[in-house]
């Protein structure tokens, strides 16, 4: 029985996605950080004569950490952590306020404000992030008389809405971001559960079947075997025929494990379509089937078609990023082999490379051997757009 779902390979191509996709949304979010690094700076090169030294040397030394710990709760909320340190929350929320406080140009403390919302208003709760916006809706206005300029309520007021509106369009970034990776990550996690889940079910009816067609066999076993012993010295000639049906049994159970483990190598076409079907869409790849309807096959090419399928399937699992896939099965005349059915699986994004000669044992070398024993032909070859098709000839 083939683990499917098992594939180490993939789970490491996923999971260095996850690391790319994660450090390029907080590398896009350094940046708005940066902003708060950078304000103290330009306020100090825009009015060099005017301008209050202490002041600035407040402000940048509350922005370098202020970014940091901004960069740190926005980690442990990729991470899943929906409820920051309050230590960490609040404690950036003071900073920025003083900060904020510290520059002396109106719109510079804006600003500053609103690149904290921008990013900090979605690292916590809903509610606290509402009250928080609040504040710091409030807060521009209360630092007016900290401010050493002239405060004229007309400019202000335009300074107070543009700032409004370009922390909603940080915040717009930032929640697109965010949601995204949310998205992703949940998406994946629903993947790994279900093809995890389906090989739970495969190992449970394995069991199952074992159980059915064994259980009565080895439970026999064990009387006999046991009055056999008990009747050696008593009766030797009766445990002599006990131990006679003791090796009948167990020459049935042997022959019943081989019939079990011949029933799961040669399966069943139509079920070895669905299987790798559900395995491949809990990946997250689209299957399409064509010409499986009303196919009627001889036993052997049956099984010769089941194996293509089941191997086709492991390789566009294990061996590509492929987003489709298609299966198709087609009665053909005059091919090398006579009458004949071709079967083909096909993605549209085998890795580079392509698939090895061998998976578990039993790859594409083993698959042509098998198929070449059956009077067949096998072909994998790359197709365009970094496409992949395995063709077999079957004949009928």
């Amino acid at each position: 029985m083939r683990n499917h779902a098992a594939d180490p390979a993939g789970n490491r191509q996923t999971e260095r996605k996850l690391r790319v996709a994660r450090r390029i949304i907080l590398g896009s979010m350094v940046f708005v950080l940066l902003i708060m690094v950078f304000l103290p700076l330009l306020e100090f090169m825009a009015g060099a004569e005017s301008v209050v030294l202490w002041r600035v040397v407040l402000a940048e030394a509350l922005a370098v950490p202020l970014g940091v710990i901004m960069l740190v709760m926005l980690r442990d909320r990729l991470d899943g952590r929906r409820d920051p340190d309050p230590r960490l929350y609040w404690g950036s929320i003071a900073m920025a306020g003083v900060a904020s406080a510290a520059l002396q140009i109106p719109i510079s403390n804006m600003f500053f404000l609103g690149a904290w919302w921008g990013v900090g208003v979605f690292v916590a709760s809903r509610t606290r992030g509402a009250l928080v916006s609040v504040f710091l809706l409030v807060l521009p206005w209360l630092l007016i008389p900290l401010s050493p300029l002239e405060i004229q309520f007309v400019p202000f007021l335009v300074s107070w809405i543009v700032s409004i509106v370009w922390a909603l369009c940080l915040a717009a970034g930032s929640l697109a971001s965010i949601w995204l990776w949310d998205v992703t990550n949940d998406a994946v996690k629903g993947q790994r559960a279900r093809a995890r889940l389906a090989v739970t079910e495969e190992r449970l009816r394995f069991a199952r079947d074992m159980h059915d067609l064994l259980g009565h066999s080895l439970s026999a076993l064990a009387v006999k075997a046991e009055l056999a012993n008990r009747l050696v010295d008593r009766a030797p000639e009766r445990a002599s025929h006990e131990m006679d049906e003791v090796h009948e049994l167990a020459r049935k159970a042997l022959q019943q494990v081989r019939t079990a483990v011949s029933g799961y190598r040669e399966v069943v076409l139509a079920e070895e379509v669905a299987s790798v079907g559900a395995v491949l869409s809990a990946n997250g790849t689209v299957v399409s089937v064509s010409g499986l309807d009303g196919l009627d096959l001889p036993p052997r090419t049956s099984a010769l078609a089941a194996w293509v399928v089941r191997e086709g399937g492991t390789n566009v699992l294990r061996h590509s990023d492929a987003t489709v896939c298609q299966i198709a099965f087609t009665p053909a005349k005059g091919t090398t082999v006579g009458r004949a059915l071709v079967v083909e699986v096909s993605n549209d994004g085998a890795r580079a490379g392509g698939a090895p000669k061998e998976t578990s044992g039993n790859g594409l070398a083993g698959l042509s051997e098998r198929v070449s024993m059956g009077g067949g032909t096998l072909s994998a070859v790359r197709t365009k757009n970094d496409g992949f098709l395995l063709r077999a000839v079957l004949p009928l």
